[in-house]
């Protein structure tokens, strides 16, 4: 009796330990940021995935920057896609999988271009069952398309409390801008823009659906 109850227990444990380990491989693989647990770094994989919801206002209306933005950050309400990851986090997510910022733009560098490791960007939610380009989720008016680089900029992200995390032209806020488009003045942005952006509704889910977002140095 004992001999079959130590069989038993030694046949559960190994059944256990399997479980276990296919449990892990499958969170490796297919693991998703949610609205608790917003941002995963994979180093393995030199990704970083972020938990974003469609803020609906700017699919129906387009906006002068503002791709995405952490939703307690001061311009969440302008964003495209909200993020339940903090931009500080996101950038030192960054960091861990190797980008490499570029730090050289300040708030007196108007013209110039943002710099740093280009950054590969795709978009997936439930139910696409793809990944995505930001050309296929965002429209923009200029016909330069996206050119996202890691900027950097730790320091002014924290004392502007924007809460940028892509801006959609270069800045010297927000932790990764399009180099396609330079950096331009407030006043310049409003009057005379160098392109007006907008969600594409055809795509994107609806108000407040999830949508991750996914971040790879580009190779």
């Amino acid at each position: 009796m004992r001999i079959k109850t130590s069989k038993l227990v030694v046949l559960a444990g190994t059944v256990v330990f399997l479980l276990i380990f296919a449990m892990i491989a499958i969170g490796k693989e297919g693991t998703m940021p949610t609205r608790e647990s917003p941002i995963i770094v994979d180093k393995q994989g030199k990704r970083v995935l972020i938990y974003t919801e469609v803020n609906e206002m700017n699919v129906h209306q387009s906006n002068v920057h503002w791709g995405v933005v952490f939703k307690d950050g001061r311009f969440q309400d302008r964003a495209i896609l909200r993020s339940w990851a903090n931009h500080l986090a996101f950038h030192d997510a960054l960091l861990a999988i190797g980008a490499k910022p570029g730090n050289s733009l300040t708030k007196d560098t108007i013209g110039k271009y943002v710099e740093g490791d280009l950054l590969d960007v795709t978009a997936t939610w439930p139910g696409l069952g793809k990944e995505v380009g930001l050309d296929e989720i965002f429209s923009e008016s200029g016909g330069k398309g996206f050119q996202i680089r890691f900027g950097g900029n730790h320091k002014a992200s924290s004392e502007q409390n924007t809460g940028c995390i892509t801006c959609l032209e270069s800045c010297w806020i927000s932790i990764a801008s399009n180099a396609a488009y330079p950096q331009t003045g407030s006043i310049k942005r409003f009057i005379n823009p160098n392109a007006r952006f907008q969600g594409k509704a055809s795509i994107l889910p609806k108000d407040g659906q999830p949508v991750i977002l996914i971040y790879r140095v580009h190779s």
